[in-house]
């Protein structure tokens, strides 16, 4: 994208986002609370009713629990939060042809805080728009990117607002592209694409209709039907407040000339009724969006994963940089923990206190995890339908158990033969992992490690260590950033209740961790060291980038 346009009365902002959805919404959010101002643009007047996203795992809920928003979150969850598993069957009222198990029930408790969490995505949209205005975001519905260019300084952009056909011009030091799946913005930097691309699409349609009887009791999360009589056999069925509330999804095929326009209510209730086996079914088809006529919306399922993450001062994130199947609720997750791995990097840049180099580890993590889990939820996707054989990675070891690689983290030995994930009880805070849960207990109230170290860099220090506070306080003072320090133990007030500090973290007693503001460790040391002061500010001058 190319524009001619100049910069003296362009509107300055650090950081530009295109794409108002839970990526484009969760990155201004977090740069907002890092400090970092920015401009959302979102061509849509408002967000959708349909969902699409509707889990979220226990690692996304730590991001939004750092931010304080989990209470607010799990207040609007949804009524199916405690339906368990998925099953295929020939119709909601017919045979059961298998029950699906894909370690979606597996208990978590003991490696986070928090749990995941039920919510459609126009339930927790709103809640991110309103926490970002609060946090003073500046986000702008109705209004689209119309061209770009960036240069050494900055990134020049003209915004047309959709209702008026005003065109006004942004400056800003780097661009975020959240704008999914068919991002104009990754084409434009010639970024290409791997994987097998678009898989199929689906009808999406939220309905009213009394399923008791269909039912039979079974609060399920969510039912594949597979029936000769459907489009190509398959359909979905998803409850959404397991009282009349339901999601109804079928294949369709635009190549052939198939269109959401030509999905009547009629037709709609007519697959409605096989998909349920009850063909007297009264059906009531809602609105999908609030400026459509249309009441069907189509999804398209893909699965592909860009080459790059960055060009210059442009960054992906979300569907731009990972398009994701829904089977395994993994897609929007992993797109706000990219917004999260991103916007603490920006602000440390943007404020002067890292290097630009520490933003090239964005892509270095985050690549190899959007990669997989494009992968996985193939997988997923084939063992849900009965259509291949799959090899499914364990749940937690994609919640929990990745492993980052870059310059922004200070490897050891061994690290690059370590595999991308394994079970997180197997981790022992190694530098490049997500920093383990323990539990601790501080005037009588019991803390988590996970919010000990929430959103800030954080020194955990073994109650032999040598890296005293004063220590720590001067590295801090001199490279000018904020460095929380605890020492584990009851004499120093924070109680290791149940003695796993040093099997979880791997340094023992005389041992230091150093924790990134995104709960991942950057380094550690287990011995005592005769100058340890030195040690702490060189691995923070290397992750940050500073040499």
């Amino acid at each position: 994208m190319q524009s001619e346009t100049t910069e003296t009365d362009a509107l300055q902002v650090p950081v530009l986002v295109v794409g108002g959805a839970l990526v484009g919404l969760s990155m201004s959010l977090f740069l907002s609370w890092q400090g970092v101002p920015s401009l959302l643009v979102e061509k849509h007047p408002q967000p959708a009713r349909l969902p699409r996203a509707r889990g979220y795992n226990a690692r996304t809920m730590e991001l939004f629990r750092v931010l304080g928003l989990e209470e607010a979150i799990r207040a609007a969850q949804l009524p199916i939060a405690q339906n368990q598993g998925m099953v295929r069957v020939e119709s909601l009222a017919g045979r059961e042809i298998a029950r699906l198990d894909e370690d979606g029930q597996a208990d978590l408790s003991a490696l986070s805080p928090t749990a995941a969490c039920i919510i459609g995505q126009q339930q927790l949209e709103p809640i991110l728009l309103d926490a970002a205005k609060r946090m003073g975001s500046d986000i702008r519905f109705n209004s689209e990117l119309v061209s770009f260019e960036q240069d050494e300084t900055g990134v020049s952009a003209v915004i047309r607002e959709r209702v008026t056909g005003r065109e006004w011009r942004v400056r800003a030091h780097y661009l975020i592209a959240a704008d999914g799946a068919h991002s104009s913005i990754r084409d434009a930097l010639g970024i290409q694409t791997q994987g097998p691309g678009t898989i199929s699409y689906s009808t999406n349609v939220s309905f009213e209709a009394d399923l008791r009887e269909a039912l039979r009791g079974r609060r399920i999360f969510l039912y594949y039907v597979s029936n000769p009589h459907l489009p190509d056999g398959q359909a979905g069925l998803m409850p959404d407040d397991n009282e009349r509330r339901w999601f109804f999804g079928t294949p369709i095929h635009p190549e052939r000339g198939e269109r959401r326009e030509d999905m009547t209510d009629e037709r709609c209730i007519e697959l409605i009724r096989i998909a349920v086996g009850m063909p007297d079914l009264e059906v009531k088809i809602l609105p999908a969006y609030p400026w459509d006529p249309i009441k069907v919306g189509v999804w398209e399922l893909a699965a592909r994963y860009a080459e790059s993450y960055r060009k210059g001062r442009v960054f992906l994130a979300g569907d731009a940089a990972h398009t994701v199947l829904p089977s395994g609720g993994l897609g929007a997750g992993t797109g706000i923990q990219d917004a999260f791995n991103l916007a603490w990097k920006l602000a440390l840049v943007l404020a002067g206190k890292a290097g630009t180099g520490l933003l090239d580890s964005y892509e270095s993590e985050r690549l190899p995890v959007g990669k997989l889990v494009v992968e996985q939820t193939l997988q997923r996707q084939f063992y849900r339908t009965g259509t291949a054989e799959s090899t499914l990675v364990d749940s937690a070891d994609l919640i929990f158990g990745f492993r980052y690689r870059s310059a922004a983290i200070v490897a050891e030995p061994g690290a690059n033969e370590a595999p991308l994930t394994q079970h997180p009880s197997t981790l022992c805070g190694e530098p490049g992992t997500r920093a383990p849960h323990i539990m601790l207990e501080r005037d009588g109230l019991q803390i988590s490690t996970i919010d000990l170290c929430g959103g800030r860099w954080t020194l955990l220090v073994g109650d032999q260590g040598t890296l005293c506070n004063e220590a720590a306080h001067r590295v801090s003072k001199r490279l000018e950033l904020p460095l929380s320090v605890y020492t584990i133990g009851a004499e120093h007030g924070l109680k290791d209740v149940e003695g796993r500090w040093d099997a979880a973290y791997g340094v023992g007693a005389a041992g230091a961790v150093l924790v990134r503001p995104d709960g991942f460790v950057a380094w550690r040391s287990s011995t005592v060291d005769e100058q340890p002061e030195l040690a702490l500010e060189k691995a923070l001058v290397r992750v940050l980038a500073l040499c």
